[in-house]
């Protein structure tokens, strides 16, 4: 879904959340450059420290 979104709206943040290890893979065992990824159980505080970071890049 946020490759579509991306294609309509190339500047929107996306921040992924998954509910596996920090070794989580993704598009063939690398995350895309710039990509934020959030594990899951994450705190709140982690969540809005990755939300800054996605707004402020």
């Amino acid at each position: 879904m946020a490759d579509e979104v991306k294609k309509r709206r190339p500047a929107v943040k996306v921040l992924h959340t998954l509910g596996y290890t920090d070794n989580a893979i993704l598009h063939q065992g690398r995350l895309d450059p710039g990509a934020l990824l959030l594990t899951k159980l994450f705190r709140k505080s982690q969540l809005a420290n990755l939300i800054r970071r996605a707004l402020a890049g």
